[in-house]
């Protein structure tokens, strides 16, 4: 099935931080070094943090500082993990990864002394069967699909909408507003996937984001001291077959909250298919890296038939020809020149270049006992040394407000 990797900045609502941790201080003179120039950090022994998401592999990422101390990570009830991240500084570096067969998983990082601080984190997850094609259709928050209710609680008017994708979003401050999104879901092997992104920053709110008839879930886009878009609100894998619907909820108290698009993942066993709205994009990529050689031989084979059968029908045309002309009956007999078998032997056979051209498709680079849970922004996997990512579609250049 095609996989792909997500990574969740650290000031993703959908990361799950214990008391005692604070956000990274834009005054500190590197934190320009940290993904997207942020960092959530804490010097609280015991200060934990914890994330749910449905995939495989998992990859935590921090900086080593001299100031920083030791710390444990754990993937669900397996063997506890411990190290330090002391040393001399470092960014963007692995802190712990973990290996697990696709289903819903928890990690669970807890600080033992001193300072640590969480900088990202990248999983893997997959849709459909394998040798699939990913599809991942965008819907606007302009799309049809979406409905604002009451209308009058939402606005796309904002100072900050020319940072969005598209240079629109959707926007509200006030209690109870409810932005909903149905899409075609077309499953029989396994499921697709909704990721949903918007702004965080210190004027943020909470929200509940319930999908079909699960609870629904809490969360806060207060995440962070600075305004930062492109942020993902909430992922969910495991669908399910049949159509689903996304209903988001502003909390009873005042707050910022927004909408920028929503990303649908499926893939060709799933009857996934460009939607074809006018602010959508589609990404496909294959599962596969080349043709089967089969079907490379049958191509050249068919080509040589064809080639032969082409010479023939020359000749027989010929040959027709030949036996119709009446000038034939009158011209005389010649004597064939015969070579002999030395010249036959270096006689050179002229032939038909055949040539069949190989095509490579790219290759792709989102489902356990519970029907839905959370992950992050779609992203190559990402090694130390890593640049800023963006999503799968496109990248969009990060913007800061101090808060």
């Amino acid at each position: 099935m095609p996989s792909f990797n997500v990574t969740l900045e650290d000031t993703s609502p959908m990361i799950r931080y214990s008391s005692d941790w604070q956000t990274g201080l834009s005054i500190d003179s590197v934190a320009d070094k940290y993904s997207e120039k942020t960092f959530t950090l804490t010097s609280q022994p015991g200060a934990s943090v914890q994330f749910l998401y449905y995939g495989t592999n998992i990859t935590v990422f921090g900086a080593h500082r001299p100031n920083h101390g030791t710390y444990t990570a754990r993937l669900d009830d397996g063997p506890v993990f411990s190290a330090s991240s002391a040393g001399v500084e470092a960014f963007m570096q692995v802190l712990y990864s973990g290996n697990a067969t696709l289903g819903m998983h928890t990690v669970t990082v807890t600080n033992q002394d001193s300072f640590f601080d969480l900088d990202y984190l990248t999983f893997s997850t997959s849709v459909g069967k394998d040798g699939d094609d990913l599809i991942v259709n965008t819907y606007q928050d302009d799309h049809p699909s979406f409905v604002y209710t009451p209308a009058a609680a939402w606005t796309t008017t904002s100072d900050k909408v020319s940072w969005f994708s598209g240079s629109n979003g959707h926007f509200t401050t006030q209690p109870s507003a409810v932005a909903t999104l149905t899409f075609e879901g077309k499953c029989y092997y396994s499921s697709d996937a909704v990721a949903v992104y918007g702004p965080v920053g210190p004027s943020g709110g909470a929200y509940s984001v319930q999908v079909d008839n699960a609870s629904p879930l809490q969360y806060t886009t207060n995440t962070t001291s600075i305004f930062k878009v492109n942020e993902v609100l909430f992922f969910a894998g495991n669908l399910g077959a049949g159509n689903h619907t996304v209903r988001i909820q502003t909390g009873s108290s005042s707050g910022e909250f927004a909408i920028d698009y929503v990303d649908v993942y499926s893939s060709t066993s799933l009857g996934g298919s460009f939607i074809g709205q006018p602010s959508g994009r589609i990404t496909v990529q294959s599962h596969s890296e080349t043709k089967p050689t089969g079907l490379i031989a049958g191509l050249v084979i068919t080509s040589i038939i064809a080639l032969v059968a082409t010479l023939i029908s020359i000749y027989l045309v010929w040959r027709l020809r030949r036996s119709n002309d009446p000038e034939i009956e009158t011209r005389p007999e010649v004597t064939p020149f015969v070579k002999s078998n030395e010249a036959m032997r270096s006689t050179t056979l002229q032939g038909y270049p055949v040539s069949a051209s190989q095509h490579t498709d790219p290759s792709s680079s989102a489902a356990s006992g519970v029907p839905y849970g959370p992950t992050s922004k779609l992203t190559p996997l990402r090694p130390s040394g890593y640049t800023p990512q963006g999503k799968l579609h496109e990248a969009y250049p990060p913007h800061y407000t101090e808060g």
